[in-house]
């Protein structure tokens, strides 16, 4: 127990470390100081959370503390969908504790809760275009005119929420569709600074940097996982085998690329926990098998992972080696979905 407590002990003195450091952030002013300041915002959210977690018996009221700070941090680190999701931790937690306790403690953070979604619901619904492509289910409009319209509404929802995870994400896609790839790095790494966690948004970036970054960086970044793929998990393999097959197709070690790529499928395969990572993966192995021996790929790749209605939906004529890295990153784009007004 002792143990236990110390780890509690140690997460809630790095929150408060972390809010200071975010408050001193924030009286600086400019946007890369209230960027930096939501980062840090965030990353206390998380540490109250591994607090709360690290106890095996955790009094309902300390539960409740923790989700109210965990909120607290959320809006303050300009986040309202995902303080959203921690207000619904802190009504269930709510549900465990004496009604006067539970006003006490909500005292503080109800009005500034409320406030925050007043704000957000404001801005969400004058991001018309945003709204429209996120209820049709494709964040990307076909054509640029409406990407272009709608880059402008998530640019305007940043500017009042710049800690917003799930706006960094639709500016990185919307701007990779437009060709501004240098812009659309930043701004996927700005949703990774914000959530570091995220296995998906590592894995994107990972396919992004070899378009996005000259190939000297690009082949430095992908070096960070290329030491050892046990553990990775299977999105980082198939996108890192997806990078390395884009890179030799550039004609710069074609054959040490390709067989780094065969390896990380192989590895991914061992750690897909879906049978979409699993399809993908098997279909990048495949492609990575023929590559290797000199063969060109055919549709029969798909057909042999288990993809056999893309397959059949494919021109006989389509690059096989797109196609596969079109269907993967289509499986692990991470799901953020984009808030709609009511």
């Amino acid at each position: 127990m002792t143990i236990v407590n110390d780890v509690y002990e140690l997460n809630l003195a790095t929150a408060g470390k972390l809010k200071l450091r975010a408050t001193a952030r924030l009286a600086e002013g400019g946007a890369d100081a209230v960027f930096e300041a939501c980062v840090l915002l965030h990353e206390a959210a998380r540490a109250e959370r591994r607090a709360v977690d690290a106890l095996p018996r955790c009094p309902p009221s300390t539960r409740l503390a923790a989700s109210i700070e965990e909120c607290w941090c959320l809006i303050e680190g300009a986040d309202p969908a995902r303080a959203g999701r921690a207000w619904g931790r802190v009504l269930e937690d709510l549900r465990h504790v004496d009604r006067a306790t539970g006003e006490a403690m909500l005292s503080r953070i109800h009005p500034r809760h409320e406030e925050s979604q007043r704000a957000f619901h404001k801005v969400i619904a004058s991001c018309t275009h945003l709204t429209r492509v996120g209820a049709s289910g494709s964040l990307v409009p076909p054509t640029k005119d409406g990407q272009l319209a709608t880059h402008r509404d998530v640019q305007r929802a940043l500017a009042a929420f710049p800690g917003a995870v799930g706006f960094w994400w639709a500016s990185y896609r919307l701007l990779e569709a437009m060709g501004e790839l240098q812009k659309s790095w930043a701004a996927l790494q700005r949703a990774r600074l914000l959530d570091p966690e995220n296995r998906r948004f590592e894995a994107m970036s990972l396919f992004l940097a070899v378009h996005a970054l000259p190939e000297m960086e690009a082949d430095e970044y992908l070096g960070r996982v290329r030491s050892s793929f046990d553990g990775a998990g299977a999105e980082i393999c198939l996108m890192y085998a997806l990078a390395e097959l884009h890179l030799a197709e550039k004609g710069s070690r074609a054959k040490e690329r390709r067989t780094r790529a065969l390896d990380a499928s192989n590895a991914g395969l061992t750690q897909a926990t879906t049978d979409g990572l699993r399809r993908n993966l098997k279909a990048t192995q495949l492609l990575s098998q023929d590559l290797l021996a000199g063969r060109k790929p055919t549709l029969d790749i798909l057909y042999r992972a288990g993809l056999g209605e893309s397959a059949a939906a494919a021109s006989s004529s389509r690059n096989v080696a797109e196609l596969v890295t079109q269907l993967a990153s289509r499986s692990v784009a991470p799901n953020e979905p984009i808030p709609q007004a009511a």
